[in-house]
C-alpha cells in the first residue's frame, strides 16, 4: 500500500513538473546561445577604415553578450564598400617573410559596393581571428573571396576590434569584375564595431 501511495506520488510530481509554470515569466521569451556559450544579444555591426559598411544597406548579427568577438558573429547578405585605400600603412609588415609576395595597399578594380556573406571568429589563444568575406558586386558581376587570419586588438569594452596592417588573402579565383583575375593580397587596417 506505501508503495502504491509512493508511485502515485512519483506520477503526481512528474505532471507537476511538466504542465505547471515554474514561475519564469514567458513574455522575456527564450535565452539564446552564442557559439562559445554565453547569451546573445543583437548587434549592429560597422566596419570603418580599409573595409567598409555601405551605408543604405545596414546589418546586424548576434553575439555573445557583451563580449561579441569572442565567438563567431557572421551575417548574410552583407554590403560593403571597399574604399580606394585598403588602409595599411605598413607594407613590410603586411608581407611577412616575403613568402607569399607583395601585397598592396590599394584595392584597385575591386573598389565600390559588394554582397556577399560576412563573418568574424574568434580563434584562442592569443588575441586571433578569423574574418571572411565571399561576395560579388552588388550588381552581381565580379567575385572577390577574402580571408584574414591576424590578431586583432578589442576596444570600446569588447565591442570594438581593430585590425592594423594584417594581410588580406585574396583568392586565386577573385576577379574585379568577371575580367582577368585579380588575387593579389592587401595591407588592411579597419576595425569592426558590434553596437547593442
Amino acid at each position: 500500500m506505501k508503495s502504491t501511495y509512493a508511485l502515485l506520488a512519483l506520477f503526481g510530481l512528474a505532471a507537476c513538473n511538466v504542465d505547471t509554470p515554474t514561475g519564469t515569466d514567458s513574455s522575456v521569451g527564450p535565452v539564446l546561445f552564442a557559439r562559445g556559450g554565453g547569451s546573445q544579444t543583437l548587434y549592429g555591426i560597422t566596419l570603418a577604415g580599409g573595409l567598409q559598411n555601405d551605408l543604405t544597406h545596414p546589418f546586424s548579427a548576434m553575439g555573445v553578450t557583451g563580449n561579441p568577438f569572442s565567438a563567431q558573429v557572421s551575417a548574410d547578405p552583407v554590403y560593403l564598400t571597399l574604399p580606394a585605400s585598403a588602409g595599411g600603412d605598413d607594407l613590410a609588415l603586411c608581407d611577412g617573410d616575403g613568402s607569399l609576395g607583395p601585397s598592396t595597399v590599394s584595392w584597385g578594380g575591386y573598389e565600390g559596393v559588394w554582397k556577399g556573406n560576412f563573418s568574424v571568429t574568434g580563434k584562442k589563444p592569443g588575441g586571433s581571428y578569423h574574418v571572411a568575406f565571399g561576395a560579388t558586386r552588388e550588381d552581381g558581376t565580379g567575385f572577390l573571396w577574402l580571408v584574414i587570419n591576424a590578431t586583432g586588438v578589442k576596444s570600446n569594452n569588447n565591442l570594438t576590434l581593430n585590425f592594423t596592417n594584417v594581410r588580406g588573402l585574396v583568392s586565386a579565383g577573385s576577379t574585379p569584375d568577371g575580367g582577368p583575375i585579380d588575387s593579389q593580397d592587401r595591407c588592411l587596417s579597419f576595425s569592426i564595431t558590434a553596437t547593442p
